[in-house]
């Protein structure tokens, strides 16, 4: 009987030749005969798997960049905002590049680094705009909420609604921590690969590998922040209206479980803190762990 290969089959087959290949891509360009030849080896690995990953994150995110024309999204704002977003990242980078970095050698890697920042740029870009979306939808949210609509807006239509913004953000915030926690081990592998081949620390001191990742960090908190805390202010107006104040101002046990309950299946109990340290925190061991071997000097 002939025999179907499931999706995460393939894809993960894919995965592995993708990988290969393109390890043994990287390791041809920047892999030196003399010193440093190992640390290389292991950074070119890194980022053979780096660039696979980034490509899993971009399609797995890409869902969350659709539907514009259903929320009645116009205009160049969604294109604008990932432009600004891609802008600074660059910027940086390439500030970077023409500074101390562009000293160091072998300069092929730092081509190398360039192009694996453009890949993380690509993933991000569905997260980016997913955002952007689901900031928007909240925006027509309000109006349900604050306001009589024409037709009247149903109860379960927000319910759901809110619920499945939810649910994007979650993908959009896990997307771009792993993207964080990703480019900060590749930068303190590259860092390491560099020592190796007799460069000084005090050119390629560990503190950059930390600002190199709080910059990633920065830019996505400012993306992620302002729409989870937009989410949540409406789920707290649906539930008020859902479970206005009693007259009396005395509120009953029932009114109490009523609203806890909504505000649970909402996900509103949620705050920022915690959102940020579940997403952050799942991959914050692995990336100390690393970073330990890696980045020896960093405290």
């Amino acid at each position: 009987m002939r025999k179907h290969w499931s999706w995460p089959v393939l894809t993960a087959v894919a995965g592995l030749v993708a990988f290969t290949g393109l390890a043994s891509l990287v390791g041809a360009i920047v892999v030196p005969n003399g010193k440093g030849a190992f640390e290389f080896s292991v950074w070119s690995a890194l980022v053979a798997a780096s660039a696979v990953v980034f490509a899993f994150l971009f399609f797995h995110a890409l869902p969350q960049a659709t539907g514009w024309r259903e929320a009645g999204v116009r205009g160049r704002g969604p294109l604008l905002c990932y432009v600004a977003f891609a802008g600074a990242i660059m910027a940086f980078l390439w500030a970077g590049g023409g500074g101390p970095l562009a000293q160091l050698q072998p300069t092929a890697a730092l081509k190398v680094s360039r192009v694996l920042v453009l890949l993380a740029l690509t993933a991000a870009a569905p997260t980016v705009l997913g955002l952007w979306l689901v900031a928007t939808r909240l925006r027509r949210m309000s109006e349900a909420l604050e306001g009589p609509t024409d037709p009247p807006t149903r109860a379960d239509a927000v319910l759901a609604g809110l619920i499945d913004c939810r649910r994007s953000i979650g993908v959009c915030l896990t997307v771009l921590a792993t993207i964080v926690t990703i480019a900060v081990v590749c930068s303190g592998a590259q860092r390491k690969a560099f020592l190796a081949t007799g460069i000084p620390q005090e050119k390629f001191p560990p503190e950059w590998v930390l600002l190199y990742g709080a910059l990633f960090t920065a830019i996505s908190l400012f993306l992620y922040v302002p729409t989870f805390v937009a989410w949540r202010t409406r789920c707290l107006l649906f539930v008020d209206q859902c479970y206005p104040l009693p007259d009396d101002a005395r509120p009953t046990a029932d009114w109490v479980d009523g609203r806890a309950r909504l505000t649970s299946v909402l996900g509103a109990d949620v705050t920022v803190s915690k959102s940020l340290t579940a997403a952050f925190g799942l991959l914050a061991p692995l990336a100390v762990s690393v970073l330990s071997v890696v980045v020896p000097g960093l405290k």
